[in-house]
């Protein structure tokens, strides 16, 4: 993965301070999508999920706290990082969102280098997954290409869409509807039968290692990381 590929989300109502963090991270590279109001970035989100989401707690309709705890409540966003950026700098309130979910803590008013090196060292380790590997099976995401010692397995478009959703998030559940939207973009308009016909011949192709595909029963798929 590229850093160009690399997007992240910020939610923070001052316009200011929003402006500098586009500025600060579109010019290393990243894609990123400055909001101002939940609303708008609610609406992004479930359209586009992002690798990182810097969030202000103080905000307006809902407040970060919230947010960060209603993100934290689906799983599949689990590798979803999330640096909180607030002017409440008292130990307990970095305590309490370090507690919901956040994998770091920024104070304001904070030094835009120190920022961008603290974005860095969260995204490096994602910027540096391009591959991955489960028993004899290799997954090349750059090309999204699966072998097995090093013959390529032949998948549908379909098929290569649902097993990279799971590859992407190995050892951990993915919701049915995160793969909706993976296939067709919009839940609304999902195929039950279809997503489960996909399964049943990626694990067909995987045999015999067809048991790397989990199934959570009342949540979705998992990628076992074995």
């Amino acid at each position: 993965m590229a850093t160009k590929d690399y997007l992240i989300y910020s939610l923070e109502d001052d316009p200011n301070i929003s402006h500098l963090l586009d500025l600060a991270l579109s010019g290393r590279g990243y894609r990123f999508r400055p909001f101002l109001e939940y609303p708008d970035f609610k609406k992004a989100f479930e359209n586009e999920k992002p690798n990182m989401i810097l969030l202000d707690l103080m905000l307006p309709v809902k407040s970060g706290e919230e947010i960060l705890k209603e993100i934290r409540m689906d799983p599949s966003n689990d590798d979803i990082q999330i640096i909180i950026i607030s002017a409440k700098n008292l130990t307990i309130n970095k305590i309490d969102g370090l507690d919901l979910g956040a994998d770091d803590y920024i104070c304001k008013p904070f030094d835009v280098m120190e920022l961008i090196s603290r974005v860095n060292a969260r995204a490096r380790r994602y910027l540096k997954k391009e591959s991955l590997r489960i028993r004899s099976l290799s997954f090349d995401f750059n090309n999204r290409v699966v072998k097995r010692d090093g013959t390529e397995i032949h998948l549908t478009q379909g098929e290569s869409t649902v097993l990279f959703e799971l590859a992407k998030n190995v050892g951990k559940p993915v919701t049915r509807e995160t793969l909706y939207k993976a296939l067709w973009g919009d839940v609304s308009g999902f195929e039950t039968r279809t997503l489960d016909v996909h399964v049943k011949e990626i694990r067909r192709k995987l045999s015999p290692d067809n048991d790397l595909i989990e199934t959570v029963y009342g949540l979705g798929y998992k990628l076992k990381d074995e």
